[in-house]
């Protein structure tokens, strides 16, 4: 879910916007997960770099610092490793705070109690916007609201399917709630 979201956004920036667009990741953990990306970027025509530390991170950066925006896909790790955080938060923490936007990519149908644990584990390390995937796959979409109360973070984007670039949209309260309303 995550790396196609990611390739979701990017392709609405690289058409829509004719934005300058490039990829990096950092997802060498899951197998085929660079390669997925590799797709991505192959079809979009945007480049794409590996990064395994921060100094590629921050060498990255420098060789893409004309691009109008960098998408940083990083590995999609166990909340409760505190080890894999902390890389997670390296790399973030090697992008000036002002160059950058976090998002938090969770799935709309993971458990509420397993949602702030989550949340909260990475509310420690740095302040994100909220994306929430596979709406198409639940009828309970009250957990968007309530994780949003919880962490404060911004309701950002939500998908609601595979389709690259067509199945995501910025997440519309209005829309939701009346969702919640109805029961469906």
């Amino acid at each position: 879910g995550k790396t196609t979201t990611i390739a979701k956004i990017a392709s609405k920036f690289k058409v829509e916007e004719k934005a300058k667009v490039a990829f990096l990741t950092s997802d060498t953990y899951r197998i085929a997960a660079v390669e997925q990306l590799r797709t991505y970027a192959n079809i979009l025509g945007i480049p794409l770099k590996v990064v395994y530390n921060i100094d590629e991170m921050e060498q990255s950066r420098r060789e893409f610092a004309d691009y109008d925006i960098i998408f940083v896909d990083t590995a999609g790790r166990s909340h409760r490793n505190k080890h894999q955080r902390d890389d997670i938060e390296g790399l973030i923490k090697a992008i000036p705070e002002k160059e950058r936007e976090i998002y938090l990519v969770l799935s709309a149908t993971t458990k509420y109690r397993d949602l702030i644990t989550i949340t909260e584990a990475y509310s420690e390390m740095v302040g994100y916007n909220l994306i929430f995937t596979k709406l198409d796959e639940t009828s309970s979409v009250g957990n968007l609201f309530n994780i949003r109360m919880l962490t404060n973070a911004p309701l950002s984007y939500a998908t609601f399917g595979q389709d690259v670039p067509d199945d995501i949209d910025r997440i519309d309260p209005q829309s939701i709630a009346k969702q919640l309303l109805r029961g469906h």
